[in-house]
């Protein structure tokens, strides 16, 4: 019996003879292997052998000996692309000759005077430059020179407006002074002059209205802790400041108007919105379009109408269109009561003459010459 089974073993584990031992490896074109996929290098082979090594073990660790045949072909291929890479020695090569030329043309520009090299220090002075500051740096460095110098005018403009405490005097540094000048005495017999004592610029941007540049500030000054919106122009022969919207100016106060209901046609500062509030003469919808009137510094509502189907409807289409109803904005309109309106909030406007607080061009200018067409 045990002879039984070691003979049924002995069969079950014999070797086939009749197997082919060849084997036939196929020529394949072999594709580069990614470096996350295919080789290791043989910095990362080398440590991790290492690391499997006792410490102070003086056994040279063979490195690509028991590689498989992909790991070999890894190696393979880096070794090709080393050897297809440009060497480092001519690069070098290179840089030594463009150095070369630069050393020559240097001592050939020198031999005219006599000297082995030229004077770098006399060339920087005849182009207007500095031995140590490169041409492009000097050019920055004026550029930013001369904003901090147009900077500390702005300032100092803005200084001597608040601090003038007549109207004679804040005139000096307001545009358009001579259409102004009235405005001014008639704002001032009503209200206060009121010096200020400039501290410090707390928002600074330029802007441009109708092609005319503009710096809009907002400033800081002493005993106050909100800041003053101030608007300057910036001509090319100094700045002013537009007195207009400073005060936001009206012929009469808000309160003033809405109680003396005055009819004949006003240029007003006001704030704009799209609203719904047809009453009385302008209960129409289709005649007209309404809009709520608001005013810096006052509680007084009032509200404008717009006739529809005319060249203003389209000028307020464009300034507020019908989707912007939540929001709000300055413009100065040419506005008027009713004689006898029973809509004594009720105003008819009758032109949109800026779609700012400030005119950008001069009013009396362009009316002078639309009148000489």
């Amino acid at each position: 019996m045990g002879e039984g089974s070691k003979q049924n073993r002995k069969d079950q584990i014999r070797v086939v003879d009749e197997v082919p031992t060849e084997v036939v490896r196929l020529d394949v074109e072999r594709a580069r292997p990614l470096k996350k996929k295919g080789g290791i290098s043989k910095v990362v082979m080398a440590s991790e052998v290492e690391s499997t090594l006792p410490e102070n073990s003086s056994e040279e660790v063979p490195i690509a000996e028991n590689l498989s045949d992909s790991e070999r072909e890894s190696l393979e291929f880096e070794k090709e692309a080393n050897e297809d890479s440009v060497p480092m020695g001519w690069f070098v090569l290179l840089a030594v000759g463009l150095f070369s030329v630069l050393g020559w043309v240097i001592v050939q520009t020198g031999m005219g005077d006599g000297s082995d090299l030229i004077d770098v220090k006399a060339a920087n002075q005849a182009l207007g430059g500095d031995l140590d500051r490169p041409r492009g740096l000097r050019a920055g460095e004026n550029e930013r020179q001369a904003a901090e110098d147009h900077f500390k005018k702005m300032e100092k403009v803005v200084t001597e407006f608040l601090s003038a405490d007549s109207p004679e005097e804040m005139v000096k540094w307001v545009r358009h002074p001579d259409r102004v000048a009235p405005l001014m005495e008639s704002y001032y017999a009503r209200n206060q002059i009121d010096p200020l004592a400039f501290k410090k610029t707390k928002k600074y941007h330029s802007i441009s209205l109708e092609n005319k540049p503009f710096i809009a500030l907002e400033v800081g000054v002493e005993k106050r802790e909100e800041g003053i919106p101030i608007l300057i122009e910036d001509q090319q022969d100094g700045m002013l400041v537009d007195w207009e919207s400073y005060v936001c100016y009206l012929p009469m106060s808000p309160e003033q108007l809405a109680e003396s209901r005055p009819t004949d046609l006003m240029s007003l500062r006001v704030y704009v919105q799209r609203d719904n509030f047809h009453t009385y003469e302008f209960s129409d919808e289709s005649e007209y379009d309404c809009f709520q009137l608001t005013f810096r510094e006052s509680d007084t509502l009032l509200y404008g109408f717009v006739k529809k189907g005319t060249v203003l409807e389209q000028e307020f289409l464009k300034f507020s269109p019908l989707e912007t109803d939540e929001y709000r904005k300055a413009a100065i309109i040419k506005a008027r009561f009713l004689e006898g309106s029973k809509a004594t909030r009720s105003m008819l406007i009758e032109g949109l003459e800026s779609t700012k607080w400030a005119f950008p061009h001069n009013p009396r200018e362009i009316a002078a010459k639309e009148s000489s067409k």
